[in-house]
């Protein structure tokens, strides 16, 4: 079935109006999203400048409480009465001074319990819940929250209800201190018992929002302000999650921390001592309520945005549809065979870029046409030469068998040999196309190499396999071609021959234990060479090394094949030793099939 033309002129009129719907869409979008952060950014900074007015208001009576209990711990009149064996004589004076410095406490109103307590049962006690509480003695003292067990690090950690309070106001915050006589090891307790009207007025004036809740938080425990009173959360600390991040919200002060709770926002600000916080949930951001009055703005947006995308259209339709239906016929005239260029398809723009380069086309045919022809012709030559090339190794190879057939007839088997060893060497030049071989074939290829040079030095040097850890590697392990035979050569020309005498090579392969790497090592007793030579001769010779670059050529350029073909971990490694010989270990990797290994 022939598949439906789109024109361009339809595409380019749909894209454009599809574009400025959606540019239409993302201002929307993008408008809504702005009014969105904005408001909630606004409202978590007012907020929290709302918490740190609360915060700072209670930390002074905090304060004023703590400084209040402190002050007991360390009046001298306090400490005689509480210590003294004669408490009666400095009664009258130490309830005058403690009722002075109750009275003149702002926070008065809120301790409902001040109390200072020796360890013989004496009692020195104000409050205002004096005429509404039980008598104090040494029974109904131990039902007091939090006295048996208190220390200083009790105060501001519980929210309990007093039990000896008849009616009334019952919840209470204990704020302890113990004190420690030096001289007979006596202690001593000062017991406020602050009332939770400290909290819950101090909010009486808080402009809090519709729907939003306001929390105290006291020593990891969270209560919510109500109506006056504090009530216990549903759950656990758990249920309030810390954010991390509290980027998007601009917060105003580093220590305002961010929770979320019940999938609500809440903001808790310190209160500056003990581990107090005032807290409160932001408000769910409206942002339908605010639509009607956007909705006249972005319509109006909207339609201006739609008709400058009609507008572009048709501006498109005129700039780029008629360029295109020219090149569409220029370009069919060329399909017909008329190469004759069209000048008035040359704009000057982008679209006369496209028609200068259709004419150009067209005039370069005839001249690419004659190219080929040219082409077929030296490819005929090519062809021609390379069958004569053929030849010439094929008389080669014939001359060499008959100077073999002559020394074998004029009894002389070692020019034989030596005819018959060079013509497989150059037989494997010419016809090797492989990159890798078998192990199997590189030794073949090695023992007629060295059947020549051994005829050379009247059999003064020797090449032996001395150990094959198993057969098998001969077989399976590939090579790239002419890898061991530089090898032989640098060790014969460089190692043997400089010392003046008889020498010997030996090859063993084996495994390496720890990965399977096939190891071929190769070691003659030559005059060896020095750490420094041996690094060199694996690396490539510079230009300033042109005139030695012949001696180790051969040993670098064995150690970047075997790398190209196996990979880094893969190549040649020297250990020599000067005076006693030198060690050349070729690493292969054990299976050819191995990523890595190229064929």
């Amino acid at each position: 079935m022939p598949r439906l033309r789109q024109s361009i002129q339809a595409r380019v009129i749909f894209l454009s109006l599809a574009f400025t719907a959606l540019i239409a869409l993302s201002v929307c979008v993008a408008s809504v999203l702005t009014l969105y952060r904005s408001t909630t950014r606004a409202t978590a900074q007012a907020t929290e400048y709302n918490l740190q007015i609360v915060a700072n208001n209670l930390y002074q009576s905090v304060q004023e409480i703590d400084s209040l209990a402190d002050w007991c711990t360390v009046d001298s009149t306090v400490r005689n009465f509480v210590f003294t064996t004669s408490p009666q004589k400095q009664l009258l004076d130490v309830y005058n001074l403690v009722l002075n410095k109750y009275s003149s406490q702002h926070t008065a109103r809120y301790l409902r319990r001040f109390l200072i307590l020796s360890g013989e049962n004496r009692i020195l006690q104000q409050g205002t819940a004096l005429a509404q509480s039980q008598a104090l003695d040494a029974e109904t003292l131990s039902l007091l929250p939090g006295l048996s067990q208190g220390t200083k690090s009790d105060s501001w950690t519980m929210l309990a209800t007093d039990p000896l309070i008849l009616y009334g106001q019952k919840q209470i915050i204990p704020v302890i201190r113990t004190m420690f006589s030096q001289t007979t090891g006596a202690t001593a307790k000062v017991y406020l018992a602050v009332s939770s009207d400290l909290i819950t007025d101090m909010m009486q004036d808080y402009a809090l929002m519709d729907g939003c809740d306001l929390y105290w938080f006291m020593n990891g425990t969270a209560w919510q302000i109500q109506d006056g009173h504090l009530l216990p959360v549903d759950g656990d600390a758990g249920d309030f999650t810390e954010q991390e991040s509290t980027d998007k919200f601009e917060l105003l002060d580093s220590r305002t921390r961010v929770f979320t709770y019940q999938d609500r926002i809440m903001l808790a600000y310190p209160v500056g001592s003990h581990d107090l916080y005032i807290a409160q949930t932001l408000p769910r951001t409206v942002i339908l309520g605010q639509l009607p009055a956007m909705l006249m703005p972005l319509l109006g947006a909207l339609v201006a945005i739609l008709l400058l995308g009609v507008v572009l259209a048709l501006l498109l339709r005129h700039m780029i549809t008629a360029p295109v239906q020219a090149l569409q016929d220029q370009l069919h005239s060329i399909g017909q065979g008329d190469f004759v260029a069209n000048p008035a398809i040359e704009w000057n723009n982008e679209m006369g870029d496209i028609g200068r380069g259709i004419n150009g086309l067209a005039r370069s045919i005839s001249s690419l046409m004659e190219k080929r022809l040219d082409d077929e012709r030296q490819k005929k030559d090519l062809e021609y030469r390379m069958l004569q090339n053929q030849i010439n190794p094929h008389f080669l190879y014939n001359t060499l068998n008959s100077i073999k057939w002559m020394a074998t007839i004029q009894h002389a088997p070692g020019i034989a040999e030596m005819t018959m060893a060079l013509s497989r060497l150059l037989k494997s030049v010419s016809k090797g196309n492989e990159r890798l071989v078998p192990l199997q074939e590189e030794f073949a290829l090695l023992n007629d190499y060295f059947t020549i040079q051994q005829y050379r030095y009247g059999g003064t040097i020797t090449l032996d396999v001395t150990y094959i850890e198993d057969e098998r590697l001969c077989r399976d392990c590939m090579i790239p071609r002419f890898t061991l035979q530089p090898l032989v050569e640098n060790a014969i020309f460089h190692g043997i021959e400089p010392k003046g005498c008889a020498g010997s090579i030996e090859l063993t392969i084996s495994r390496d234990k720890t990965n399977g790497d096939v190891l071929i090592l190769l070691t003659d007793d030559g005059v060896g060479m020095t750490a420094e030579q041996a690094a060199k001769a694996l690396t490539e010779p510079g230009p300033e090394e042109a005139a030695a670059k012949f001696r180790h050529v051969g040993m670098w350029n064995v150690h970047r094949r075997l790398q190209y073909s196996f990979g880094d971990a893969y190549g040649l490694s020297i250990d020599s030793t000067p005076g006693q010989g030198t060690t050349v270990t070729v690493r292969l990797p054990g299976d050819p099939n191995q990523k890595g290994v190229l064929s």
